[in-house]
């Protein structure tokens, strides 16, 4: 019987600890987009976790090729390479550093969309 109950313990720990991660979820707060070379506005993160969603699209369907570069650059001016992509692509980044930053993108012959998303536990 004991062993019974710890059974059912242990199964009814992992249930609400799984129950409790799938409830956290993503915010996002800021969101930036263009179709050329562009410094974005400076952000401020203060979570330790957050993430960074990108999209990279073909600004003319009927012609060929495209790129799309997307650095983060800290306030230091140190950069972290986001993306280097061909359109229609997209991806995401999870981050682990505060501070304050802005994305240097260069962009030919396409569209960029990009989010940056904070980490809310519940």
């Amino acid at each position: 019987m004991k062993n019974v109950l710890l059974i059912f313990a242990v199964l009814l720990f992992f249930t609400s600890l799984a129950n409790a991660q799938s409830n956290d979820e993503w915010k996002t707060v800021y969101s930036f987009s263009g179709s050329s070379n562009e410094n974005t506005d400076d952000f401020i993160i203060k979570s330790n976790k957050w993430r960074i969603i990108w999209e990279a699209n073909k600004q003319y369907q009927e012609i060929y090729g495209g790129n799309v570069v997307i650095k983060l650059v800290d306030s230091k001016g140190d950069e972290d390479m986001i993306a280097n992509t061909i359109p229609n692509d997209s991806g995401k980044t999870i981050m682990r550093k505060k501070g304050k930053f802005y994305f240097d993108v260069f962009c030919v012959l396409a569209k960029w969309k990009i989010g940056v998303q904070e980490f809310l536990e519940k």
